[in-house]
């Protein structure tokens, strides 16, 4: 099971789809994975970083959870490619946006 399999159950608050490619990390993440695509890369980190946000509550601090969402990406990022370093910066701006 993936993040991707609770779309429904936790709609997207921020439309990332549109704005991923002008994010300051993007630029990183392009580097190193030139075809770095939304859907399969990026999509799940998003979702992750809202799901995590919504669980914790408002007043949670994405460093206080951050050692827990690594074990997370690592189990739920089905078929991105996006390692932690880069993951971890979209899912805080996940979070951030909650």
């Amino acid at each position: 099971m993936t993040i991707n399999d609770h779309q429904d159950e936790n709609p997207i608050k921020h439309d990332w789809r549109t704005d991923y490619s002008n994010r300051p990390y993007y630029g990183d993440i392009q580097r190193e994975l030139p075809d770095v695509d939304y859907d399969r890369d990026l999509r799940s980190a998003y979702e992750l970083g809202q799901h995590a946000r919504n669980e914790r509550g408002t007043d949670a601090r994405f460093e206080d959870s951050e050692s827990d969402l690594k074990v997370k990406w690592e189990e739920l990022k089905a078929e991105s490619r996006l390692k932690w370093e880069q993951a971890k910066h979209a899912m805080k701006d996940a979070w951030d946006k909650m």
